[in-house]
């Protein structure tokens, strides 16, 4: 995680932090157990979590594609009885490399913020995104031992800009993230009676309900 908060920050720093993207959101998080090939949800159930998020943004030059190259940290927890009776705490930690495209705008070719482009609301400011990534969990409860886990993830999701002036752009949004990589490593779990239940596999899906502020400070390009 220290590295990619380095990399991001030396990215914005190339630019003197001219397009900064601070977002916040509700999350909303399900776990996917395999147990003997065979697929079960939600055998922990999660409140709702929140997460914090740091982005750079960059565009194509006469595409309406952006990229917005983001690190995160979200936090969540079981309810309790979820796992021996102990509630469990969990933290996120990851990288994701969003990529926003808008179709009804896609030939727009102004390098200017939202504000400053012409046309619809709905036209210049709807976007579909691919989001891959990253991500770290470290997961904790009283008296439990758990070896956390880490891998790849992918997404996507919908957003509307709007364009408050060409300094600011307020964004809510709503995506998801699917973790492939495994939650926590080599979790047996047995019955009461101590009977083994086989070994679970247990990964992350999250769907996420935000809002995210893009400054532009590059005023001098457009």
């Amino acid at each position: 995680m220290t590295r990619l908060l380095t990399f991001l920050f030396l990215l914005c720093s190339a630019s003197g932090f001219a397009q900064l993207a601070v977002s916040t959101s509700a999350n909303f998080s399900q776990t996917r157990w395999e147990v003997d090939n065979e697929q079960v949800e939600n055998l922990l159930d999660w409140k709702v979590g929140n997460e914090l998020a740091l982005g750079y943004w960059f565009r194509l030059p006469e595409k309406r594609v952006e990229f917005l190259p983001t690190v995160y940290f979200a936090g969540n927890s079981t309810e309790a009885n979820s796992i021996d009776q102990s509630t469990v705490k969990l933290k996120e930690y990851g990288f994701e490399f969003k990529v926003n495209i808008y179709p009804f705008d896609f030939g727009g070719d102004c390098d200017c913020p939202t504000f400053g482009k012409q046309g619809p609301q709905l036209e210049k400011g709807f976007y579909l995104q691919l989001s891959p990534g990253y991500a770290v969990y470290d997961l904790n409860g009283e008296g439990l031992e758990l070896d956390s886990g880490n891998g790849f993830t992918y997404g996507g999701g919908v957003g509307l800009d709007i364009g408050v002036s060409n300094l600011l752009t307020i964004t809510p949004y709503a995506n998801a993230r699917v973790g492939t990589g495994l939650l926590l490593n080599d979790l047996v779990v047995t019955d009461v009676n101590g009977q083994n239940l086989g070994v679970r596999q247990p990964k992350l899906t999250t769907f996420q309900v935000g809002i995210r502020a893009l400054f532009r400070f590059d005023h001098r390009r457009y």
